[in-house]
């Protein structure tokens, strides 16, 4: 573990400096000696030699992450550049304590000479002009050249790239609130102590002689707000999330999921919401991690079918460990959150986590089973108040932290929520975020900023519902590679011209992601956190057998129609089309059509996350349209809000199966069918005779990149309906959704029944884990 306080001054004052055989740290008059041959640390009581050559000063840096052996050579890691980012109160009365995000890491191999330390810490910057044929070359050029990075410079990206780092000086960044003012320690918690195994050699030489030189960081996400209460009292309330991404298990998506021989899970985020307030300090924690059973999938397009590595009896024990661990760290009730499907593909997992918190038998695990795509049908989110009203007295067992001005927690948590869906991003964020604004809505309020019947400030839901968008989008980052798209619509609830060209350049990078740069990083985080589990390419896989690749368009198209369309709408035809503003040939948008409305889904290459949903009435529908656009034919579709065009995937849909296209006269007569089919149901509707035009070439005029839609799962707390006072749901993203359609979308509450695990209901009812089927 470790521990540190200093200031400000010290750190910024450390420096390098070298000898022909040394490069020496210093740091308010002590030094660390490092042998320039090896990288080896030297006590100087061992070797008086060291100190009598000649010292050149090299520069400043802010501390040492620490060090790493790569290819026989050793890098010694600094922050060269860090932000202030939000602030910890201390422990005494009106104190604060920066919390930094880490902007700049430079790795310097111990064989530099003064000259080439000085250029990594300060390099020569060249501008890149800031037009839109250049910047797109620089990224293709950027690709090539690092198609086969070294080890080292995958470390650095790490570091740099995505930019979330983070650390405190005085109050350790991998520690919560609660186990802060609790324990009076600043001892790390090793899970979330992301250079621990970079400092090794220096605990092993020194001791602890070495902590003025060095910080603990972590990876995750650091964001705060301060809002101005004005109602009943007059005050300043700081909003801070810090979500803390632990070191086991992690790494990318596909290439790390469920659970190790540890116990530990893949995708394992803790995240605390702190509130401060005269001086009062209030935290809750959640935590998210990967279904804690051994489990893989084959491949990456297309929403891939979820595999069960091993049996029950080979798992158990590992399991059984996992939750030990859980109730050990954050105390009891555990409550378990799961958010998976009942039925179709995800319900083999499900029913697995079900059998084995069945065989957990153990009375301090609540467990709520939410198929949150069936209950939402139809963009439903206010039945999530079914989940919230269930949990509510479970939410209130568990409390939260509250430590008062004079630095005593006078009230503790007391357990944690553990959610998850499959990759614990979208829905996992939805639902945290919801739980989170139940207990803040009950912090407020013993706090007195609102009475009991009075209702929550609206700048402090729209604080809170921007802060989790945001975390959302910066944990898919880390663990699936690139954010959610739309991210402006997310905030701004419009399309910008700067969101095109970064969605543009999101999808045309998810494919070189995905297959040439995961590997590559889950490397450096095995690196970085030590790590010896194999990485398990499935790059051969995920092309290897194209009838594989049909299934999972029909499963994709099969499971969007499930969420979103209402169970007694009659679905007259669905295709997987591709957005012509994407530069790939990947299916990325699900059209589904119903005698009244017109559903279009966009999604990441790998159908897991869902980025954007548009529900269209057929009567709204202006323009219908065939032509070309770059060199194929397309589809464009024109509504007095939007305008759409497609152009047609490889593989055409029907009767639910998937038909390749073998011809370009095939995919032709795909896209124009569909524009046909589209035009049928909408004369049906309207009860016009309008056609299908065709023209030559197609135009995409500037007004085609405005959207108003409500992003999907990640952006629906950007959308809030304040129902009652506690909790705040969101409202359905279909302002213009019919009578009809609400009555529809209310029928599902009756069709998610128990029949799904039906033969588990007996063993639950026999089990001490309290488990409900929702």
């Amino acid at each position: 573990m470790h521990q540190n306080i200093f200031t400000n001054e010290e750190l910024i004052k450390m420096i390098i400096n070298t000898t022909p055989n040394l490069i020496i740290l210093e740091q308010n008059g002590e030094r660390i000696y490092f042998s320039r041959d090896d990288g080896s640390i030297i006590i100087p009581e061992n070797d008086l030699s060291i100190i009598e050559a000649e010292i050149n000063i090299c520069g400043d840096v802010e501390f040492l992450i620490g060090l790493l052996s790569i290819e026989k050579y050793t890098y010694l890691f600094f922050v060269t550049e860090s932000s202030v980012v939000a602030h910890y109160r201390g422990t005494q009365e009106n104190t604060k304590h920066e919390i930094r995000r880490i902007d700049k890491v430079v790795a310097i191999d111990t064989k530099m000479d003064c000259s080439q330390i000085k250029s990594q810490i300060n390099p020569s910057t060249t501008k890149l002009k800031q037009n839109t044929e250049k910047f797109i070359k620089f990224f293709a050029d950027k690709i090539s050249k690092d198609s086969k990075p070294t080890v080292l410079d995958d470390v650095i990206r790490l570091f740099n790239d995505s930019k979330d780092f983070y650390f405190c000086r005085e109050r350790n960044v991998t520690i919560s609130a609660q186990t802060f003012f609790t324990k009076r320690s600043n001892l790390s918690e090793e899970s979330f102590f992301w250079n621990k195994y970079m400092l090794q050699p220096l605990v092993d030489a020194l001791k602890d002689k070495y902590s003025h030189f060095t910080c603990p960081i972590m990876q995750g996400f650091v964001s705060t707000s301060d809002l101005s209460i004005t109602d009943q009292i007059e005050a300043v309330l700081s909003i801070t999330i810090i979500s803390r991404r632990s070191t086991h298990r992690a790494g990318a998506r596909y290439l790390r999921r469920g659970i190790d021989e540890d116990a530990n899970v893949a995708n394992f985020v803790e995240t605390e919401l702190i509130l401060n307030i005269f001086e009062h300090e209030l935290s809750y924690i959640q935590i998210r991690g990967s279904i804690p059973v051994f489990w893989s999938q084959k491949g990456f397009k297309y929403r891939p079918p979820l595999i069960i590595n091993k049996s029950i009896e080979e798992t158990h024990s590992i399991f059984e460990k996992h939750f030990s661990n859980l109730k050990k760290h954050y105390g009891t009730p555990i409550v378990s959150v799961t958010l998976v499907d009942q039925k179709g593909r995800e319900h083999g997992l499900a029913q697995r986590y079900l059998e084995h918190l069945i065989k957990l038998n153990d009375e301090n695990v609540n467990v709520f089973s939410f198929d949150l795509h069936q209950h939402c049908r139809g963009l439903n989110f206010q039945k999530l108040q079914v989940l919230i009203s269930e949990m509510e007295e479970t939410l209130k067992k568990i409390g939260f932290c509250w430590v008062d001005k004079t630095g005593e927690v006078v009230q503790r948590q007391k357990g944690v929520v553990r959610t998850n869906c499959i990759d614990c991003l979208d829905r996992t964020n939805l639902v945290q975020g919801q739980l989170s604004l139940f207990i803040v809505l009950q912090q407020a309020q013993r706090l007195g900023i609102f009475g009991p019947l009075c209702e929550p400030p609206e700048q402090l839901i729209q604080v809170l519902q921007t802060i989790w968008a945001d975390n959302g989008d910066v944990i898919s980052t880390q663990y699936a590679g690139t954010a959610a798209l739309k991210g402006d619509v997310t905030r701004s609830g419009e399309r910008k011209i700067t969101g095109i060209m970064k969605d543009g350049l999101n999808s045309a990078s998810r494919y070189y992601l995905t297959h040439m740069r995961d590997a590559n990083r889950q490397k450096a985080i095995n690196l970085v956190t030590k790590q010896t589990e194999n990485i398990v390419n499935s790059e051969n896989d995920s092309d290897s057998d194209e009838k594989e690749e049909e299934e999972n368009i029909c499963r994709l198209l099969a499971e969007t129609v499930q969420f979103l369309v209402a169970p007694q709408q009659t679905v007259i035809g669905g295709w997987g089309l591709i957005n012509v503003c994407v530069n790939n040939d990947e299916i990325d948008t699900i059209v589904i059509l119903t005698r009244s409305k017109l559903y279009i889904a966009s999604y990441e290459i790998d159908g897991e996350k869902m980025n954007d949903v548009r529900i269209i009435s057929l009567d709204d529908i202006i323009n219908i349209q065939i032509g070309i656009y770059g060199s194929r034919q397309c589809l464009k579709l024109e509504t007095p809000e939007d305008i759409f065009v497609w152009k047609p995937s490889q593989v055409r849909l029907f009767n639910n199966s998937a038909i390749r296209l073998k011809s370009l006269e095939e995919a032709n007569e795909y896209i124009l069918s569909v524009a046909e089919q589209i035009n049928v149901g909408r004369n049906m509707l309207s009860g016009t005779v309008c056609s299908v035009k065709t023209d030559g070439k197609l135009s995409i005029p500037q007004m085609s990149v405005h959207r108003r839609s409500l992003a999907a799962m990640g952006s629906i707390l950007t959308k809030i309906k304040k129902k009652t006072v506690s909790p705040m749901l969101p409202a359905s993203s279909n302002s213009s959704q019919t009578k009809e359609d609400q009555s529809d979308s209310e029928s599902t509450t009756s069709e998610v029944s128990q029949e799904p695990f039906f033969s588990l209901i007996p063993l639950i009812a026999q089990s001490q884990t309290k488990i409900s089927l929702l």
